[in-house]
C-alpha cells in the first residue's frame, strides 16, 4: 500500500509539489477526502502572499489550498452518517483543528464543519471553489438581519459571492440591490433572477442606487470592492447604513470622502469575515447553515465558475491564469 501522496507545499517561500504521508485515519469530526478539483480562490492567493493570522487553521506539512470537493473514503468517529460515502464542497477555514490537510493535495483531510455534502445529481466539479463564497453571504444574511437591516446594497454584485448572496435573498424573499460595472453585469444577473440592478456605468446611476436603495431601505452595505466604488456610492447610501467591508477587489485606488458624511448621515464602517459571524462560531448553528446549504446548493447561484484546469505541477501557471468574468484556475486532482 502505498503511504504517501502528491501534494503542494511551501518550501523555502516556493510551491513545489511534495510526497508526502498520506492521510489514512480520520480523526475523530473528521473526514478523508479523495480530492476531485481545487479553485483558486483569491483567498488562496491572499494566504500566500501574508503572513496567517493567528488562530487561523494551518495545513499539515504545509499544504496549501483552501477550497475544493472530493469524495468521502473515511469518517472519523462523531460525523453525522449523511457524509459517508458522499462528494462535499469545503472550505477549510471555518472550524479549528490541528489536523488538517490541506486541498492542494491528492487526499485532504478536514473537519465535517467545513463540508457540505453535494446532492448525487451535481457535477462535483462545479463547486471545487464554492464553499467560502457561499458560507459568507449565508452568514452575513444572517447577522445583518439580526442586528435589524431591511434591505442590502451589494458593490460586487457579479461576483461570486454576489451571486450567491443573490441566491439566498431570492430564496428568503430578501430586498437585494446589485451594482454591477457593465451591462453585460445586468444580463447575467437578470438571468439569475435578480430585480434590482444598478450599472455603474449608466448616466443615471447616482438617481438610481439613491431612489432604490430609500426605497428599499437598503442600510447594509456587503462590500467586496472599496476603492473608487465605496467612495462613489457613500453619498448616495440611506442614513444610518452599515457598511460592511469584505473583499478589496478595488484596493488599488483609496477609498476616500469627506469626514462630515459619516457624522452627517450616521454611516458605520466596519469589518466582516465569516469566520466572526455567530452562524460560523457556533458549531449548532454552523452545522444546521451546511444543511441548508446542501439543500439549495444545486442552484446556479452557488456553482463555481471554473476557467482553465490545471495539473498540480503546473501550480506557478495556475497562480498566474486570469480569466474572464470571473472564470477561476482549477487544479484537477483526476
Amino acid at each position: 500500500m502505498n503511504d504517501l501522496m502528491k501534494a503542494i507545499v511551501l518550501l523555502n517561500d516556493k510551491l513545489t509539489v511534495q510526497n508526502i504521508e498520506k492521510p489514512t485515519a480520520a480523526a475523530a469530526g473528521h473526514l478523508i477526502l479523495k480530492m476531485n478539483s481545487s479553485a483558486i480562490n483569491s483567498g488562496d492567493k491572499f494566504f500566500l502572499k501574508h503572513p496567517t493570522p493567528p488562530g487561523t487553521v494551518k495545513s499539515l506539512y504545509d499544504v496549501k489550498g483552501v477550497s475544493g470537493v472530493g469524495e468521502v473514503l473515511q469518517v472519523g468517529e462523531g460525523v453525522p452518517n449523511e457524509y459517508k460515502g458522499k462528494n462535499v464542497t469545503f472550505y477549510r477555514q471555518l472550524q479549528f483543528s490541528e489536523s488538517v490537510v490541506g486541498s492542494w493535495s491528492e487526499y485532504a483531510h478536514v473537519h465535517f464543519l467545513d463540508c457540505a455534502v453535494l446532492p448525487e445529481s451535481v457535477d462535483p466539479e462545479d463547486y471545487s471553489g464554492s464553499m467560502v463564497n457561499i458560507i459568507t453571504p449565508y452568514a452575513f444574511l444572517k447577522q445583518i438581519i439580526a442586528e435589524g437591516h431591511k434591505g442590502i446594497i451589494s458593490t460586487a454584485g457579479n461576483s461570486a459571492t454576489g451571486i450567491a448572496l443573490l441566491g439566498f435573498c431570492l430564496t428568503y424573499n430578501f430586498p437585494l440591490i446589485s451594482i454591477v460595472r457593465n451591462e453585460d453585469g445586468r444580463k447575467e444577473l437578470e438571468k439569475l433572477g435578480a430585480k434590482n440592478i444598478v450599472v455603474q456605468r449608466d448616466a443615471n446611476f447616482n438617481q438610481q442606487l439613491t431612489e432604490t436603495a430609500l426605497a428599499l431601505s437598503a442600510t447594509a452595505i456587503f462590500d467586496g470592492v472599496g476603492g473608487q466604488t465605496l467612495s462613489t456610492i457613500l453619498p448616495l447610501i440611506p442614513r444610518s447604513s452599515v457598511i460592511y467591508s469584505y473583499g478589496y477587489i478595488g484596493d488599488s485606488d483609496p477609498f476616500t470622502f469627506h469626514t462630515s458624511t459619516l457624522a452627517v448621515k450616521n454611516i458605520t464602517i466596519k469589518p466582516f469575515a465569516n469566520t466572526s459571524t455567530e452562524t460560523v462560531k457556533d458549531p449548532e448553528k454552523l452545522e444546521k447553515a451546511l444543511k441548508d446549504i446542501g439543500e439549495l446548493i444545486h442552484m446556479p447561484h452557488f456553482k463555481t465558475k471554473i476557467g482553465k484546469k490545471f495539473r498540480l505541477e503546473e501550480i506557478d501557471e495556475a497562480l498566474k491564469y486570469i480569466g474572464n468574468n470571473g472564470k477561476k484556475p482549477v487544479l484537477y486532482h483526476g
